[in-house]
């Protein structure tokens, strides 16, 4: 299984920039030092789930997003993506082939017959 290896400082320090929260205010409410956010939070490569978890609160966006996955792959591996598909029916003596193609979507799947 191949799971994506993320950057959740940058997402996290992505986010708060575009949510225009001051870093003090930010900091604040995580109980951590405005001088010492880019060390324990936004340079993080990986961070502990209590302090994920406070900051999705105090943000209002779940970070644990990022680490989901569907089954056996990332469900990211599906973007934009076509496959092929044969489809054989018999009756009897006579044989039909049927060509579809499916064309996977960042949320959408759409299934053409050609």
């Amino acid at each position: 299984m191949k799971i994506e290896r993320v950057n959740i400082g940058e997402i996290i320090k992505s986010k708060v920039k575009a949510d225009e929260k001051s870093l003090a205010a930010f900091a604040k409410s995580i109980g951590k030092h405005r001088q010492n956010i880019e060390k324990t939070v936004f340079n993080k490569k990986s961070i502990d789930t209590n302090l994920l978890s406070l900051i999705c609160e105090v943000l209002d966006f779940d970070f644990f997003q990022y680490y989901r996955f569907e089954k056996d792959s990332n469900i990211k591996d599906y973007n934009l993506k076509e496959v092929k598909a044969t489809l054989t029916i018999e009756m009897g003596n006579e044989k039909k082939d049927q060509i579809f193609r499916f064309i996977f979507g960042e949320n959408n799947l759409e299934i053409l017959n050609k």
